[in-house]
């Protein structure tokens, strides 16, 4: 039996924006201050770079990652300078907390109508949604898998919520829900390229919720119009930036296949974790789940998606039998909404990243996917409740936790203390070696221009027009009686004097140090000519 849920009143539609975003920012809080990898690399340092027009003034200081879309990062940009560091904590885990609101929604819509305390039983698949180990390291961090999710879960919701009216309602309704749909996942593609598997997701959820083909078609066109607008609405406009300057409007990535003539001909994709044989595909969620190094750098080991792997095609098979049960814990299409939209994500993500960060919506997903999959069995109903209580239990007790790199709040979200510079205007700055560095620069006089000569995007021993390009500049700066210096951390002065080295600079004992509440100290080296 499908039908739509009742109508709810004011109070209990608003509840879940209240409580979920409140529980995850207090989450945040108790976390503690986020010190990631990425933080440090772009998040502070690219929205700095777009307000103050740093694009060709700066080169490669956050390596791929420069060349991002700020456009996410500024909403936490401006927070940040706002308060101390708890409030911009405060801030993320808020909008983080929006993820528990959504699979509420899905949840209460999704579940059948006759199901005895529906609303609790959502507010506890919801819960799960965003405990599971990826969710929780996630909180309070700028990776913001965990913020594109929203539009991307708000979007599914639409979908299983007007599931009826996609299927035989009126045509107008119908193409307006799966636009605004379609939307949300544009831009949510657009602030974050990976997020792209949830775009086909999206539009495989809309193609299982009408019955008709003709309707089917019709309303996948006018979900993907719509999102590719989401997209342009997002990106384009950066898009554009990265094509005038670099000549690739996903600069670095691709440019085996379009072309800029600045770096190598390659793809620049991070291609570590993509499995090597059908055989290790087909085990994926089960080899990460045991070991994360599989397909992570975190140690999270969570078994949601593993237990969803296995139940929803079992369940899928067990419908094509007409076995599936005549009472189900999840309507009929509301499943197959869920099912569809599950299986175009995870194909997709395994096809092109398999990096287990960027499939945690899915994560969250899954206990429903648990639930719609298990309930689905031809069991008796007390037996089948046992069977989703059990499977629910079992993945809360085998996932593993990890919060990440974190830190005490401070009174700044990120305060770097900058040693004296006698001549601003007249330095510039060579960064070397992959530790990530980026957060600092702001602080820096904003005359000072930091050229990345050595690390994952550029290198003195490739030779490309981007590091050509570089040391004309340091150069002519030289020849203009301009001071050097170099910025770098000590665990890899080694590599930092031979990258100076291959371009005919020395760095001197004229050093000082760089510190701040997010890393350890860096340093600050005089650099002369050889």
């Amino acid at each position: 039996m499908t039908s739509t849920p009742a109508r709810a009143t004011p109070a209990r539609e608003l509840w879940p924006f209240i409580v979920g975003p409140l529980a995850v920012a207090a989450l945040s809080l108790w976390l503690g201050q986020s010190t990631s990898w990425d933080l440090r690399n772009y998040h502070w340092y690219n929205p700095y770079a777009l307000l103050t027009g740093r694009m060709g003034f700066d080169a490669a200081v956050a390596h791929h990652a420069t060349y991002y879309n700020p456009l996410i990062d500024l909403p936490l940009w401006v927070v940040g300078h706002l308060g101390p560091g708890w409030v911009a904590g405060a801030f993320l885990g808020l909008v983080q907390g929006l993820n528990f609101s959504f699979l509420y929604l899905i949840a209460r819509d999704a579940l059948a109508p006759e199901i005895v305390m529906r609303r609790a039983l959502a507010a506890l698949i919801a819960v799960l949604g965003v405990t599971g180990g990826y969710a929780v390291i996630l909180t309070g961090t700028t990776y913001y898998d965990n913020v594109v999710s929203i539009p991307v879960l708000a979007a599914l919701w639409l979908i299983v919520k007007h599931r009826l009216t996609l299927d035989a309602g009126d045509a107008k309704a119908a193409r307006r829900i799966v636009m605004i749909a379609g939307l949300l996942t544009g831009i949510a593609v657009g602030l974050k390229l990976p997020t792209a598997p949830f775009g086909l997701a999206v539009l495989a959820a809309v193609a299982a919720a009408p019955s008709l083909h003709g309707r089917r078609i019709a309303l996948v066109f006018w979900c993907g119009l719509a999102a590719f607008a989401g997209l342009m609405l997002a990106s384009g406009w950066w898009f554009f930036v990265l094509w005038r300057e670099t000549g690739n409007p996903l600069f670095p990535y691709f440019n085996d296949l379009i072309g800029s003539s600045l770096i190598l001909d390659a793809s620049y994709r991070d291609t570590r974790f993509l499995p090597g044989s059908f055989l290790e595909a087909l085990t994926l969620p089960f080899r990460t789940a045991l070991d994360w190094r599989v397909s992570s750098d975190w140690a999270v080991n969570d078994w949601r998606i593993a237990f969803a792997y296995v139940a929803v095609p079992l369940a899928l098979l067990i419908s094509a039998t007409g076995m599936a049960s005549t009472a189900p814990i999840v309507a009929r299409r509301p499943a197959r909404i869920l099912f569809a939209f599950a299986i175009a994500a995870y194909l997709s993500w395994i096809a092109v990243f398999a990096i287990y960060r960027y499939i945690t919506p899915l994560e969250m997903l899954a206990p429903l996917l648990i639930v719609a999959a298990l309930g689905l069995a031809p069991l008796p109903a007390g037996m089948r409740r046992l069977a989703v209580a059990a499977a629910l239990a079992a993945v809360v007790a085998l996932t593993t936790l990890y919060a990440g790199n974190r830190a005490p709040f401070a009174d700044r979200m990120v305060a770097v203390d900058v040693p004296p510079i006698a001549r601003p205007e007249a330095t510039l700055a060579l960064m070397t070696g992959v530790e990530p560095m980026g957060f600092v620069i702001p602080e820096f006089p904003a005359s000072i221009a930091f050229l990345r000569i050595d690390g994952f995007l550029v290198g003195p021993d490739k030779d490309t027009a981007f590091l050509r390009s570089m040391t004309d500049r340091i150069a002519a700066h030289l020849k203009r009686g301009g001071d050097l210096f170099t910025l770098f951390l000590p665990g890899e002065t080694g590599r930092g004097d031979r990258a100076l080295g291959l371009i005919g600079l020395t760095r001197t004992d004229d050093c000082v140090d760089v510190t701040s509440n997010l890393a350890p100290a860096l340093r600050w080296c005089r650099v002369v000519e050889q």
